[in-house]
């Protein structure tokens, strides 16, 4: 049975040749590694308020942000990513570790093996703890050491959900796990603790299911 995926994503703009061709330790192992796709989800908020002094008035405050849709970690991010629309489907129901898929994207319809990760923070749990962020975030700003107080409010927070694409390289021979490396499939950009979250998300899925994947 087929189960087929249309996702909100900030896009795959980096293919595997891509990636090759920017990176040479990629062109060096390109026939010991394998690529495969992870789909990991986030919520962006867009956060207003306000800092009320009672002897110097109101200040607007904003705040955008991204919470990881699993663990709820927040993080300020300066603007709000692109967003495409990229469907995937899987031969057979989908499981919690990478299984072969049809990619459909703007260039067109691929094969790949891909892992699309389910949300594990609800949206009203991550609404709150991006609130809290928020507030103490522009409290730290606005409530100076010594001086005057100013009581922090949040007034409206908007939501959006998208996935963002990653590359997961492992040896291909997978009989003891191997080493993970991560690309950032919107991006281009790599590395393995500037992306703990997605490391350790493939790590316990590899631990849970009992599967080399």
């Amino acid at each position: 049975m087929t189960t087929a995926l249309t996702l909100r994503s900030s896009g795959l703009e980096w293919d595997e040749n891509a990636l090759t061709e920017r990176y040479s330790f990629l062109r060096k192992r390109k026939d010991e590694v394998r690529l495969d796709l992870l789909y990991y989800p986030y919520r962006i908020f867009y956060m207003q308020g306000s800092a009320v002094w009672r002897f110097f008035g109101e200040r607007p405050l904003e705040m955008l942000l991204v919470a990881d849709a699993r663990t709820g970690k927040c993080l300020r991010i300066s603007s709000f990513p692109r967003f495409f629309e990229e469907k995937i489907s899987f031969e057979q129901e989908c499981t919690d570790f990478f299984a072969p898929a049809l990619l459909e994207t703007e260039d067109g319809t691929r094969a790949v093996r891909a892992c699309v990760a389910a949300p594990a923070c609800g949206e009203e749990e991550a609404a709150e703890l991006a609130e809290n962020f928020a507030r103490s975030g522009w409290g730290r700003r606005c409530n100076l050491p010594l001086g005057p107080r100013a009581d922090i409010r949040c007034i409206k927070k908007e939501a959006f959900f998208l996935y963002k694409p990653f590359w997961i390289m492992r040896p291909k021979d997978l009989s003891d796990g191997g080493k993970l490396f991560v690309f950032d499939a919107s991006t281009g950009l790599g590395g393995v603790s500037e992306y703990w979250n997605v490391v350790e998300y493939v790590m316990k899925m590899r631990k849970e299911t009992n599967h080399p994947a």
